[in-house]
């Protein structure tokens, strides 16, 4: 493992003590539904309850905004803490947006209602009702899951010639096209899709349909819906069976994303080809395979975002510096997704690879600064970034999330499904 001289390796008692002020941060994260920060800054939409925000209190006041699929990685967390009222809460908030635009925005601020987010956050409904049996909650869900779907996410903006989803914006005032469209599938920016995301159809895009879809079956089966089930989890296979056509790489032995208009693969790699494994998506010897390419991927302390620096692609519209998810950073949401996924194949060595040199990291930077960080430098395990974008800003959300999964990964032995267990529907018909 590598670490400064002098250093002291990670130990259980002292992760432990760090997931001990993570659940006592939990409280001091929440903002009102209606916050008034949030509104003087960035325009807000208001929400019926108050949520869990990402940010730090030294973080900029735009960090008290509920993103999408940072919510999801915080309700994570929120689940193996046990604090269900907090989980409930967002996904009252998400039902709200459903109700409002037919969609749950990119966040809740009107300049980022012309797109949503890659569509992980269903999934935490379905561990919130393994863990509350919260009827109600199921019954009003369903159906506005279904509408988001449905209408947004398999609607003419979002699908292609290759039968798979890509990801477009609905017409931001402010962003160039291409990179409003890039916001949507979180990554904002990099250079993995070459400049244009909607020639693509993202691996971790349509890994999250295909699990929005099991979700929907797993649902419909507790509803009673047997057919609408059946229906669903059809609809998970076939997108599944088209991931494994279209960005099954071959002859790297990875999952890339597929430009259907060059119909080739993009040039870059990511631990985004990691998302066929938390999905399900992936064959056992795809899975393998997967493993053998780590260390493509897997640098001193953690998974590095792309497996090469890149030129920016889009020119004078954002300079190198602006391509935050790229060589050299590694982000949170991609170590607990790709550990998460190697584990559900049975790759255990391989996942506590990446949760050691990861902890490492992100521990040794709260030793020394009492921060948790949005991002890190997985290359010298520190928080410098010569494409930071807006610099490298201390987080909560999805980092206080990885710290508490991984960690339970690593020192307990703990797989996340056992963390927070997955709806379990009655399949049999």
């Amino acid at each position: 493992m590598h670490r400064a001289r002098g250093e002291e390796p990670v130990t259980a008692d002292e992760w432990l003590s760090l997931d001990d002020t993570i659940r006592a941060q939990w409280d001091d994260d929440v903002v009102p539904g209606d916050d008034a920060i949030l509104r003087d800054c960035c325009q807000s939409i208001p929400m019926p309850r108050p949520y869990v925000a990402g940010g730090a209190p030294t973080s900029p006041p735009w960090y008290r905004t509920m993103f999408s699929w940072d919510a999801y990685f915080s309700n994570l967390a929120l689940l193996a803490h046990r604090r269900l009222d907090l989980v409930k809460d967002a996904i009252e908030n998400y039902l709200a947006m459903i109700d409002r635009f037919g969609y749950m925005p990119n966040g809740n601020q009107v300049p980022l209602a012309t797109r949503s987010q890659v569509p992980l956050f269903p999934d935490s409904i379905a561990r919130y009702l393994a863990a509350s049996a919260d009827g109600d909650l199921l019954e009003r869900a369903y159906p506005r899951l279904v509408e988001e779907y449905r209408g947004y996410w398999l609607a003419d903006h979002h699908r292609t010639p290759a039968g798979l989803a890509t990801n477009r914006d609905l017409g931001d005032p402010n962003l160039d096209p291409r990179l409003a469209a890039e916001a949507e599938t979180g990554l904002d920016f990099t250079s993995l899709f070459e400049g244009n995301v909607s020639n693509t159809v993202p691996v971790m895009t349509n890994c999250s349909l295909v699990r929005y879809a099991q979700v929907l079956a797993g649902m419909a089966a507790n509803l009673g819906l047997r057919g609408h089930s059946s229906q669903w989890r059809a609809e998970a296979a076939q997108r599944a069976e088209r991931i494994r056509e279209l960005c099954w790489n071959s002859e790297a032995g990875f999952f890339y994303d597929y430009d259907y208009v060059a119909e080739r693969h993009v040039r870059q790699a990511s631990p985004t080809g990691y998302w066929p494994l938390w999905a399900g998506v992936a064959t056992a010897e795809q899975a393998r395979s997967c493993v053998d390419f780590l260390p493509r991927l897997l640098q001193p302390f953690g998974l590095v975002t792309t497996d090469t620096a890149a030129e920016s692609p889009f020119g004078a519209a954002l300079g190198n510096e602006g391509l935050q998810w790229m060589y050299p950073a590694g982000w949170p949401p991609l170590q607990i997704i790709a550990t998460w996924g190697l584990e559900r194949y049975g790759h255990v060595e391989p996942m506590r690879r990446i949760a050691m040199r990861y902890l490492e990291m992100v521990v040794r930077n709260f030793r020394h600064t009492g921060e948790l960080y949005e991002k890190y430098n997985v290359i010298d395990g520190g928080i410098e970034l010569p494409n930071a974008r807006y610099g490298t800003l201390p987080l909560h959300g999805w980092t206080s999330a990885s710290v508490v999964l991984i960690g339970r990964q690593l020192f307990f032995d703990q797989p996340i499904d056992d963390q927070v267990p997955e709806f379990a529907p009655p399949w049999s018909d």
